[in-house]
């Protein structure tokens, strides 16, 4: 889930939509990016950045404190979506999971139903 603390903080607050941001420590403070926003992805600021850099690469960067307990929810949240389709999920932090789908639930049914439904010459 790319940029996925900046795009929490993006739905929670428009008016950081479209803007330059970052989630983590404060540029005038020893501190990392945890995530950029894309808008500050296309000035080169990456998580596990140093703040100093990011801000020295990007000097308009807004800088949010991170809030891992709701991210946290919401990865849960995410988490359950996965695991409709297969239970082979394998979180590895709030913002990454490996999901192996060879054999999902949904049997991909859905897929070709909605083909058939939209193409008249439906061969499945």
């Amino acid at each position: 889930m790319d940029a996925f603390y900046a795009s929490v903080e993006q739905r929670d607050n428009p008016s950081y939509r479209g803007k330059l941001l970052v989630v983590g420590g404060s540029s005038n403070q020893r501190g990392v990016v945890a995530a950029a926003s894309y808008e500050a992805r296309k000035f080169g600021i990456h998580s596990a950045m140093p703040s100093v850099t990011a801000i020295a690469k990007c000097p308009g960067l807004i800088f949010v404190r991170p809030r891992f307990d709701l991210y946290r929810d919401i990865s849960t949240l995410i988490h359950a979506i996965f695991k409709r389709y297969t239970d082979l999920v394998e979180g590895v932090a709030l913002d990454e999971a490996y999901l192996d789908v060879t054999q999902n639930k949904q049997k991909e049914y859905h897929l070709r139903f909605y083909y058939c439904k939209t193409h008249q010459n439906c061969n499945f």
